[in-house]
Formats: structure tokens, sequence, C-alpha cells
């Protein structure tokens, strides 16, 4: 597995060596044994990495994180501007390093690298309880996510710099990715505007070929959020339970038929959910009620079709115990990774440059996925991409306690360190190379709109025309506000704004 501790030689970026990219890799590589203590949390400054992992912090409330995140680029210098609090998301910040124009005033591409660092809440016992109870950790591995970015910037920039290249650089704290989209705030806030490619990589368990280190080409689910609640009329359980409406019933029974209605579902959806209010006392009739439900599938049709679904079962089940539901289903989706076929190649060429084995696409990865993330709704509206890195986890996947013990080894840390160093030259090649940041910028333009177009046609529509996407270009709504700001925007990227924002099907209706 490649990124040990031996520093490669500090070799020019031009003139000696036969094969450039050599040059570069050997810089990116110098830059990040340079730093990767010190990203790993090991030494005297107030550090990211052990901080994340030893403060597990759930959605919105990331603020150890943000402090030490931000605190270590302060001590690294003048050459990153911090903002904490950035896009006014209290646990959000971005770091921002770049030369801007160059001397001829020609427009420089900026390019972002993705920091999630939320924890997952209830996974580890905690000593002593009886009852146990259970705290947060990270059992999703974002504390990974977040050194391979942070490693990732800083190469990036130094070879950027040590190459007197041109460009910006980002590096953008996304909280609440498991819970709440904090990268649909930040589309929407302009976070992403005028990005040329958006980067970030994820961990996951060994492959089936436990020789591979990692895989380029991923996909992700459609998500979203059903919060129900239940109405009923409460009554004395023992005096006179035939005076009230059984509001338990009636999610008990919507839960049963929605485990039923699994055996009619394609094997790529998944249903779960908890009963987040029971009721207040055994000798009572619940008057009230409410249930939490994630539902996922392949495309943002699929999920709309399971949603209609699910709100079918709530509504029988409180009709059958004569109560009400009320179903609000209008949390905003994420959507399905759209990444960028471009920006894996070079993912994965890189990454054999440094001598990690690789593969572009796997089956089990790239055909089969079970997760969702916000990433999806961010690659709708950039180039983007989030390659998947197996590190060593036993029989644990994603969402299991384990995963986070196996989260916080010297191997799943040099594992994603060594997805940090493709990064940073995946990123460098797209500031530094026009060709490669037009096929990179062609590919998305081709995507999107073929994917629009099936969508829509699967909701039984017809995409947006030119004309009305310049309506809504000259007059966009406020949901989209942001999104359409940039002035060159071109009607392939106002189309991925309406399915990052997650308004595409309703724009089709009214907004256009």
């Amino acid at each position: 597995m490649a990124g040990g501790t031996t520093a490669a030689p500090a070799l020019p970026l031009r003139g000696r060596s036969a094969d450039p990219e050599a040059g570069i890799r050997a810089r990116i590589q110098e830059s990040i044994d340079r730093h990767k203590n010190e990203v790993m949390g090991l030494n005297e400054k107030v550090l990211p990495a052990d901080a994340i992992w030893s403060n597990p912090e759930l959605a919105w409330h990331e603020t150890t994180a943000h402090d030490a995140i931000c605190g270590f680029f302060d001590s690294l210098g003048a050459d990153y501007k911090v903002t904490r609090k950035a896009y006014g998301i209290d646990t959000s910040f971005q770091v921002e390093a770049g030369t801007g124009a160059d001397t001829s005033g020609k427009k420089t591409r900026t390019i972002v690298f993705n920091a999630e660092y939320d924890a997952l809440p209830n996974m580890v016992p905690i000593k002593g309880t009886d009852p146990p109870k259970y705290k947060a950790a990270h059992a999703c591995g974002h504390n990974l996510i977040a050194s391979a970015s942070i490693a990732a910037f800083i190469a990036c920039w130094e070879t950027l710099k040590a190459a007197k290249g041109t460009g910006t650089i980002k590096l953008l704290g996304t909280p609440a990715e498991e819970s709440g989209g904090g990268k649909l705030r930040l589309l929407a806030a302009g976070a992403y505007n005028a990005i040329a490619a958006c980067l970030m990589v994820h961990p996951g368990p060994m492959y089936s070929d436990k020789s591979l280190a990692a895989v380029s080409v991923t996909s992700s689910l459609a998500s979203q959020r059903i919060i129900v609640d239940f109405e009923g009329q409460a009554s004395h359980a023992g005096l006179a339970p035939w005076k009230g409406k059984n509001a338990l019933d009636a999610l008990v029974i919507s839960y049963v038929s929605i485990s039923a209605l699994r055996q009619q579902l394609n094997p790529s959806v998944r249903v779960c959910g908890i009963i987040t209010q029971g009721g207040k006392a055994a000798n009572v009739i619940p008057d009230h009620t409410s249930a939490e439900f994630s539902i996922r599938a392949k495309s943002r049709k699929d999920l709309d079709d399971l949603r209609e679904k699910i709100a079918r079962c709530f509504k029988s089940g409180a009709e059958g115990a004569g109560c009400i539901a009320k179903v609000n289903e209008t949390h905003r989706a994420y959507w399905d990774l759209n990444v960028n076929r471009v920006l894996c190649d070079r993912f994965t060429k890189h990454m054999k440059g440094f001598g990690v084995n690789i593969a572009n696409t796997l089956a089990e990865i790239t055909d089969d996925p079970g997760a969702a993330t916000d990433q999806g709704n961010v690659s709708h509206y950039c180039p983007a991409i989030q390659p998947i890195f197996a590190i060593e986890s036993g029989d644990a996947v994603n969402h299991n306690p384990a995963f986070a013990d196996a989260a916080h080894t010297p191997d799943a840390f040099a594992r994603a360190i060594a997805c940090s160093k493709g990064m940073a030259a995946v990123g460098y090649e797209v500031l530094t190379s026009d060709a490669t940041a037009k096929e990179v910028a062609d590919e998305f333009s081709k995507s999107v709109p073929q994917k629009a177009t099936a969508l829509a046609r699967q909701f039984g529509r017809e995409p947006p025309t030119q004309e009305q996407i310049d309506n809504l270009l000259a007059s966009p709504p406020s949901p989209l506000r942001k999104l359409l700001d940039p002035v060159d925007i071109t009607k392939e990227q106002a189309l991925g704004a309406l399915m990052a924002a997650d308004v595409f099907i309703d724009g089709l209706k009214g907004l256009l």
C-alpha cells in the first residue's frame, strides 16, 4: 500500500525529468510527507485528525472539528486565508490559497476539496451505565475524509506555488452529511459557484479483491427523509380504552405495512425507520406518535415512486386506527452521484503513478450502491468525484461501531493519505492544464443534459428549452438565486443547478 513514511526527493518540476509528472508527484509526495504527522495530530500543535476522532460531534454541532482545522491553518501562515463559520453556517469553514489571475489577466480556475467531519449518534456504549447509554462515534470514517482533503489541499497548493502556477484552491468544511445535508445549504449559499473540480474520497470496508486499495468510479443512491406524525385521541387505557384512538396502533400498522411492502420492492431500494415518539405512559392511549424514515433508490424518479408508496402505508395505518397521519415529505433529497468520468480516469492514473493498486471501476462498488451522500447534489452542479478507499475493518461496514475503531488505526490513516496524493495530483492537473480542464468541463456538459432529459421523460415531461433556461437565468426564483448568480452560466449548469437544489421536477412544472 502506498503512503509510507519515506520522503520522496524534492525534484524540480521542470527541466530535469524525462517525465514531468514524476517531478509533480515527487513534489506532492514531499509536501505530504512533511505535513502528514501534523495532519494525524501527533505533535504539539492543535491539529485536526485526532481531535476529530476523539471528539465525535453530530450534525451542525462540529465545533471542535471546525475550530481545530481552522486553528491548524492559522498556524501555517499567511498563504492560507481562513474563513470561520463560512456561508452563514456555524460549523462550516473555508480555507483558500491561490495566486488569482495570471500576469496576462487571464481568468484562472478554482478547485475545491471537501472535508467532512460529522459523526453518527448512539454508536458506542458508555462504560458504567446501566441501563447502557451510548455516545457518538466516527463509524463512517469522516475523520479520514477530513484528513485526506486537508493533506491534498496543502500538497496541491505547495506544488502549484513551487511551479509558479496560477489558480485558486479551496478547502471547504462540509458539516452535517449524515443528517441534514450540509452541502445542500452550501450549494444554496453559492459555495460551489464557478468550481472546475470538486474532489473528496470516502472510506469503506475491504473489497472482494483485497489487493485493491481504492475504486475511482463510484455511485450512490438517491435518498430522502420522511417524518410522520399520527394524531389520535387520548383515553385511560384501563377505564375507557374504547374512547381512545390509538396513535401508536396507527404507527405500528404503518410500520408492519412497510415491512410487508418490502417483498414487492426492487432489491436496490432501501427503507429503514425508527419510532421517535411512541406515547407517554403505558396506562394512557397514545394520542400522538411520530416516526422518521429514510428511503433510498437508484434514481430520483424511483425515489419519488417509493415515497408515494410509503406515504400510502402511513395513511392506511392511520385510517385503520381511526387516526390522522401528517406526513412531512418536504425534506430536500440527496441525489445519486453523477461522477465525472474524466476526473475518475485522472485519479486512477495518478494513484497508479504513486504506486497504489487501484481500479477505475469495480462492479460491487460502481454498479451496486447502498449508501447515499449530499455529494450527489454537488456532482450535478459542478464536476465532482468521490472515490472509495478500503480500510481493514474485519466484518464491520460503515455505520457499525467497529468501523469507528477501524477508522482510527495507523493503517487507515495511511490509506487515506495515499488517496490525498492522487487528489492533489488531479487538482494540480485541472488547474494547470487547459486541455484537461476542457475535457472535464465537456464531460460535465454532456452528462448533465443527458441525465436531465432521461429524468424529465421518466416523469412524463420534456426538459426545458433554451428559451426557458434564458428566462430562468434572467430572473431566478429565490431557491436558485445563488446557484444561478454566475453571469456566464451555461444551459448545462442551469440544469445541474435545478437538480442540485432538488427542485428539478418542480422547476419543470412551475419555475420555468
